[in-house]
């Protein structure tokens, strides 16, 4: 499964989860004196009948849920990725692989311990050999000098898609 339609599944069923878990609380409340919410065939709030830790247990889950959901999307958006993107150590990658059929994505990163992150995609019909050669003598050493980082670990990460 791609991590997009991954995401889009996750989030379907968090959502139904949060909304199921919104119905039992307004289902809850309208059995309070003066408190008319919903319609009671719409949802039945006996499960928390005669049972006063049910509540708070289902609060706390749903409590937990989103948290888990927010984190979720947060890291989705890619607010949790390490390191800042340079431009110059991307150009320079992309000058050292330039002329190689099948490079699709590339990628530098600086790391906050003094590391260099290099991530190149590349589709199934890409010669890998010639990438791994050519980045091996050239490119992991002029990125490391665009970015002025001439003595920084590099840590190389080589993706090959399915189609």
């Amino acid at each position: 499964m791609r991590p997009r339609w991954g995401n889009r599944v996750g989030l379907l069923l968090v959502g139904l989860a949060l909304v199921a878990g919104g119905f039992g609380l307004l289902a809850t409340v309208r059995r309070r004196p003066g408190a008319v919410l919903i319609d009671a065939s719409v949802a039945d709030g006996s499960v928390a009948d005669g049972k006063p830790w049910a509540l708070p247990l289902l609060a706390g889950a749903a409590m937990v849920l989103a948290l888990v959901a927010t984190r979720w999307l947060l890291m989705a958006l890619g607010w949790g990725r390490v390191g800042s993107r340079t431009g110059a150590g991307i150009a320079m990658l992309g000058v050292a692989l330039k002329g190689i059929d099948g490079i699709g994505r590339i990628s530098v990163r600086l790391v906050r311990d003094g590391r260099v992150r290099v991530s190149v995609s590349l589709r199934r019909s890409a010669d890998l050999r010639q990438v791994i050669r050519r980045l091996d003598e050239s490119a992991v050493s002029r990125v490391r000098r665009a970015v002025g980082r001439d003595d920084a670990l590099a840590v190389v990460r080589l993706h090959v898609r399915r189609r």
